[in-house]
């Protein structure tokens, strides 16, 4: 009944080498004749275009900066070669091929000043595990654990924090209502230093913090001061007075249950917060206009489980309720001030992994004869090294080139054995001097994510690059490519043989072009990120060249030639901050600002709160659209 009655809540440097810019009408001139000559045979207006892409859609300039993610991609193939595909003939000669390339790139640069700006559709977003656990310790202070009863968070995008995947499925309301319960009971009558500190007999003395008076109150009035400060502070924003008068009816209901009790009448309205809409959900209210700018209490929300994967403070919380947050000075102060608290931590410790795509060692099984150490606990400690990494980077605004080389790193007795290195106890941030360590590339918790449990894998290393580091992922393999482990008589040929052979199939030939030698270049590293000079008494091969020609011997040269890619990196970044900063998916029409975002953080040195305070001050951060689906 009680929870029936709460229902009712309502100018960096390009991103590759060229000369000047084309001119804006140069694309019929002398781009689209390159397109027909040796793109439109197979991307044309045939009823099934190859990759579904049909290229002769795409008549002017504009055409192509509002489907940049797909020109990107025809940018990146272009210049490796990759298209036209080797059987195509006639090729392209290097000039034609700097003509398409050189007007691409300068299209994606420009920006249009009359452009419309778009800011995006976030829908109401359920609280995750995480951010229901740091919610519930900040609102309540008390430390429940979801990931013991909740179904597992489904993920888009990369992330967990996606507001179109977070269902509520009827197990999740179920769990929802007994976790009301537990919690509720140990706020209230838990052990003292667990209780809510502004919950105590009428008449008690208040604590100053919570807005109660010393003054000698009844229950119900007690009760009013106490729920109206906990209802604000659990819907995140001024509760109203008919959610404030359905509380007090459930502090009634429990006054009669418990005769009279203070403290114990305050469990039922917890309880029925704690199942409120507008506790599990962060709902942005609908505006009049298509784009309208959030509240200051919305924002607020936003940028607080942005940094902190939990509610906002009260210092937060008074400036949007004062309405001062909306002064850009103030939000800006605010960010810096909540990047430096230690609740900002989430942000490393949540969104990390999920970038490198390593959450999954916590699953993995290698093989045990082969890799003894690499047992649970050693694979916590290798996700933790990216966490704190990511934490230093933040807390110290370091440039976010920093993930790709730096000079320190964090170990504990465990990883320091399997690098090689002094250290000993528990982490601690230590000086790197070997240059084959540094940075994410080379830590091992993205080399053994990118293994397989018993092997390396150099297919899985270079599809990690491309995707996470030059945020130019190679499309799903086809359905009938040929697969190695089918192959017998592959199988017994040494690698890079058995990889070349594996190329001449042509539904392999163009991903395997670009992931192959990547990989190659970490083979000194084994499935669990341990330096090797040998593999089964052979020398380690990591020599490769790169489909634009660059060749390079083992990891530090490989390293090197993808520390010039910064561009593609930082690019390729802002767009994971900002898909995890928004709980959505990064579209095309956001381009434009992931670029604008991207240009100012180089020219701040790529300093990690230009980063972060441009996402917040950016456009689709600060508004949001109407749902095209409503009136």
């Amino acid at each position: 009944a009680f929870i029936a009655l709460l229902l009712g809540a309502s100018g960096a440097a390009p991103l590759y080498p060229q000369a000047a810019p084309p001119s804006q009408d140069s694309y019929a001139a002398k781009v689209q004749p390159l397109l027909g000559k040796y793109c439109y045979k197979c991307h044309g207006p045939q009823l099934k275009p190859k990759a579904d892409l049909n290229l002769t859609k795409y008549s002017s300039e504009a055409s192509i900066r509002e489907n940049r993610k797909i020109w990107k991609e025809v940018l990146t193939k272009t210049l490796v070669k990759e298209m036209p595909p080797d059987d195509f003939q006639p090729q392209p000669t290097q000039e034609e091929r700097d003509t398409i390339t050189r007007y691409i790139e300068a299209a994606l640069d420009r920006v249009d000043p009359n452009a419309p700006k778009v800011a995006g559709r976030v829908v109401s977003h359920r609280l995750n595990r995480i951010e229901y656990r740091n919610t519930i310790r900040d609102l309540l202070g008390v430390d429940y654990n979801p990931f013991n009863d909740f179904p597992h968070d489904d993920v888009g995008y990369g992330f967990d924090n996606i507001g179109d995947v977070l269902s509520m499925p009827p197990l999740l309301l179920e769990k929802y209502v007994a976790a009301a319960k537990k919690i509720a009971d140990q706020a209230v009558t838990g052990k003292e230093k667990d209780r809510l500190i502004f919950i105590a007999r009428p008449g008690a003395a208040a604590d100053p913090a919570a807005g109660a008076t010393a003054k000698p109150k009844g229950n119900r009035d007690f009760a009013k001061d106490c729920l109206t400060k906990l209802g604000s502070r659990a819907f995140r924003r001024t509760i109203q007075p008919d959610e404030l008068e359905r509380l007090l009816k459930l502090f009634d209901a429990g006054e009669k249950m418990e005769g009279g009790d203070f403290e114990k009448s305050m469990k039922l309205p917890i309880r029925g917060l704690l199942v409120s809409p507008n506790f599990l959900l962060r709902i942005e209210a609908e505006g009049f206009a298509d784009t309208y700018p959030l509240t200051p209490f919305e924002l607020a929300s936003r940028l607080s489980y942005f940094l902190w994967s939990s509610m906002p403070d009260d210092e937060l919380f008074e400036a949007a309720k004062s309405g001062k947050l909306l002064n850009p000075a103030v939000l800006e102060a605010q960010t810096v001030r909540m990047m430096k608290d230690a609740r900002a931590f989430a942000l490393a410790d949540n969104f990390t992994p999920q970038w490198l795509q390593i959450r999954r060692l916590e699953d993995m099984k290698f093989d045990a004869a082969r890799y003894p150490s690499a047992d649970a606990q050693m694979r916590k400690d290798m996700i933790q090294e990216t966490v704190l990494f990511f934490d230093a980077v933040m807390k110290e605004d370091l440039s976010v080139l920093t993930f790709l080389d730096s000079d320190f790193t964090f170990v504990n007795d465990r990883l320091a054995r399997l690098y090689g290195l002094a250290g000993g106890g528990n982490f601690q941030k230590i000086k790197l001097s070997d240059p084959r360590r540094g940075g994410v590339l080379t830590m091992a918790a993205v080399l053994a994510a990118t293994s397989d449990p018993d092997r390396t894998s150099l297919v899985k290393r270079g599809k990690w690059v491309l995707e996470t580091i030059l945020a130019t992922p190679p499309p799903p393999p086809v359905p009938d490519a040929a697969n190695l482990k089918d192959d017998p008589e592959a199988a017994r040929l040494p690698l890079r043989q058995r990889m070349e052979k594996h190329r001449t199939d042509p539904n392999c030939a163009s991903c395997h072009k670009r992931m192959d030698p990547i990989g190659f270049g970490f083979e000194n590293y084994d499935a669990i990120g341990a330096w090797r000079d040998q593999d089964q008494g052979k020398p380690v091969d990591s020599a490769a060249e790169l489909p634009d020609g660059k060749k390079f011997n083992g990891p530090i040269e490989l390293k090197k030639i993808l520390k010039e890619k910064k561009g593609e990196f930082l690019e390729g970044f802002t767009e994971k901050v900002l898909t995890y900063a928004l709980g959505r998916g990064v579209e095309p029409y956001d381009g434009p600002v992931v670029k604008s975002i991207a240009d100012t953080v180089a020219k701040k040195d790529y300093k990690f709160s230009a980063l972060i305070l441009e996402i917040v001050k950016s456009y689709p951060f600060m508004y949001r659209q109407k749902d095209r689906g409503k009136k």
